[in-house]
């Protein structure tokens, strides 16, 4: 499924991206591939800072409208964000005397991010990652001049495919949780379900259950 250098199959990364619109259109989704056990969701509009660790993808970033109270922070479906992880491929990757720059692409679109070398172990974290690699990015969300980019704390090579398909359909939980009407919302507090499940609308679940049958 991921041979040729880190492209899709089915025509490479832009037949991937076509696929990925006709399935998720409008909705900044791509049936792509995460594993790392994802960090604390939850996902309540109440409940959830500013500063939590917020996963999406490049189109809803590109989609997010400026937060009312400050300009120079973002909102995603009602919430403010700041702090965002991203999985895609590595391109156009320079390397200066204290930063790293490159081009993430998740399929869904392509953004700027910028690693600063503060320490050692930042310059051997970024040795380790090459253009076509995939990779998980985990850093701020910024705004400059109209343009959207991230500065990364953190940058690692994905080594298990399985951690970008985990990755998205992280996305679509946190997405699905966070637009959920409040009426529903409530009605699922009265009955408790398991952490992981999740009410999909539609034909959603029929949908994930064939991008990834282990989802439960």
């Amino acid at each position: 499924m991921y041979g040729g250098g880190g492209h899709y199959d089915g025509g490479g990364a832009g037949a991937g991206a076509a696929n990925s619109n006709s399935l998720f259109g409008g909705g900044g989704f791509m049936p792509s591939q995460s594993t790392a056990v994802p960090e604390s969701s939850g996902v309540s509009k109440q409940g959830r800072s500013a500063h939590a660790l917020l996963p999406l993808t490049v189109k809803q970033i590109m989609d997010a409208a400026r937060a009312s109270d400050d300009k120079s922070n973002f909102a995603i479906n009602g919430v403010e964000v700041s702090t965002v992880r991203l999985v895609g491929r590595m391109l156009g990757k320079v390397e200066r005397v204290t930063d790293v720059t490159f081009t993430l692409d998740d399929g869904t679109g392509k953004i700027y991010v910028n690693r600063w070398e503060n320490e050692s172990s930042d310059t051997k974290e970024m040795a380790d990652v090459n253009n076509e690699n995939y990779v998980i990015v985990n850093g701020g969300l910024k705004g400059f001049q109209g343009k959207r980019h991230v500065v990364a704390y953190s940058v690692r090579r994905v080594t298990n495919f399985n951690e970008i398909t985990h990755h998205f359909l992280h996305c679509i939980h946190v997405h699905l949780e966070l637009t959920r009407p409040k009426s529903q919302m409530n009605a699922n507090t009265a009955t408790p379900r398991h952490a992981n499940q999740v009410q999909f609308p539609n034909n959603q679940e029929t949908l994930l259950e064939t991008m990834y049958p282990t989802w439960s």
